[in-house]
């Protein structure tokens, strides 16, 4: 068996466990050093976790569709909660680009990765569909053009939504 060949068995392998277990409770902080638990956003609905670092230029262009999808269904009490893996050297970098982007979604600081590790993550972005009572649904890892179709069809589908043909909301 190749190198690469036993890489995409162990990755697989990593994703599916993931479905269909409890995300992991932790406590992780904003910007502002204000303390959330995780489970409280996915109390009232749905949420798409996704984690990501400045370095990454594939997290940064989904996090586009991303604000998009959070304020297409707020209305149906799904949320995007962000989480920023970035260590705190890099904290100001990371305030001024969430400040200049402008998000609609919740940022919290996973700088030591502990919460990222816990739920799975390997690679970046890494994103977590969970319903609302912490079930994760659906795990995606990297980043394409065009993936963003298929993680809304997705949300939809865990919203209970009828899936019309979608077409890409943000280039």
């Amino acid at each position: 068996m190749s190198r690469a060949s036993c890489f995409l068995i162990v990755f697989l392998g990593v994703s599916v466990a993931q479905i269909g277990s409890i995300v992991p409770d932790s406590k992780l902080k904003d910007f502002e050093g204000k303390k959330f638990k995780v489970s409280d956003f996915y109390k009232e609905g749905p949420v798409l976790i996704n984690f990501w670092n400045l370095a990454c230029e594939p997290c940064k262009k989904e996090m586009k569709h991303l604000d998009v999808f959070n304020k297409k269904y707020e209305e149906n009490k799904f949320k995007v909660l962000s989480i920023n893996l970035d260590n705190s050297r890099s904290l100001s970098k990371v305030k001024s680009f969430m400040k200049s982007q402008k998000y609609s979604f919740k940022v919290l600081s996973d700088p030591r990765m502990k919460f990222f590790k816990k739920s799975g993550g390997r690679i970046m972005p890494y994103v977590l569909l969970v319903d609302a009572k912490g079930v994760v649904m659906k795990v995606h890892t990297g980043y394409n053009p065009g993936d963003e179709i298929q993680l809304e069809s997705e949300i939809r589908e865990v919203l209970d939504l009828p899936n019309p043909k979608l077409e890409t909301p943000v280039k």
